[in-house]
C-alpha cells in the first residue's frame, strides 16, 4: 500500500513549513507533539465515537469497577473476550470456510487466554499473601502509565474503580 497523497496539501504544506530549520530531533518531539495532541481531540470528542461503542466503552468501565472492588474475583478480560471470540465461529450465517477460519482463530484465542490465566492468578496469589493489589489495580497503574505517556493530565481518577 502506498500512502494517500491526494487533497490539496494544505496539511502536509503547513507542518513542513512550521518545521522548516529545525533539527531532526526538534522536529521528532514537535510531530510527536502534534499527534498527541490530535489523538487528544479525538478522544474527547463523543460526536464522533459510534454510540454502540461508547455504550459498550461505558458498560466495560462498570463490570471494570466493580470487579476491582470486589477484589478481581474473576478474570473479566477472559470472560468478555471468551464471548466475543465464540461469537464469530459459531455464527451460522457465515460461510463454512469463514466459520473453519475463525474456529482456528479461536484455539489461538483459548491458547492466549490460558497465559491470561496464568497472569491473573498470579495476581491473585499476591494479592492473597498481601504482597500486591489484583489485576485490576494492576492494569489500572499501567493505563495511568499510558495516559501520562500520551500526555493527558487526569484531573481526577478515571480509572478508580
Amino acid at each position: 500500500m502506498r500512502p494517500y497523497e491526494g487533497g490539496d496539501m494544505r496539511t502536509h504544506n503547513g507542518i513542513m513549513k512550521e518545521l522548516e530549520g529545525k533539527t531532526p530531533g526538534e522536529r521528532h518531539y514537535a510531530m510527536q507533539q502534534r499527534m498527541k495532541q490530535g489523538i487528544r481531540e479525538i478522544l474527547t470528542d463523543e460526536e464522533k465515537w459510534p454510540k454502540e461503542l461508547i455504550f459498550i466503552g461505558r458498560n466495560m468501565r462498570i463490570v471494570q469497577g466493580n470487579n476491582q472492588y470486589l477484589g478481581s474475583p474473576v478474570n473479566r478480560i477472559k470472560m468478555m473476550g471468551e464471548w466475543a471470540s465464540r461469537s464469530l465461529f459459531e455464527d451460522p450465517r457465515l460461510p463454512l470456510g469463514q466459520r473453519l477460519q475463525n474456529r482456528w482463530r479461536h484455539v489461538i484465542f483459548k491458547v492466549v487466554m490460558a497465559v491470561s490465566d496464568v497472569a491473573f492468578y498470579i495476581f491473585k496469589i499476591r494479592q492473597w499473601l498481601g504482597i500486591g493489589g489484583g489485576m485490576e489495580d494492576e492494569m489500572e497503574k499501567r493505563m495511568k502509565d499510558v495516559a501520562q505517556d500520551f500526555g493527558i493530565e487526569l484531573q481526577h481518577e478515571v480509572f478508580e474503580g
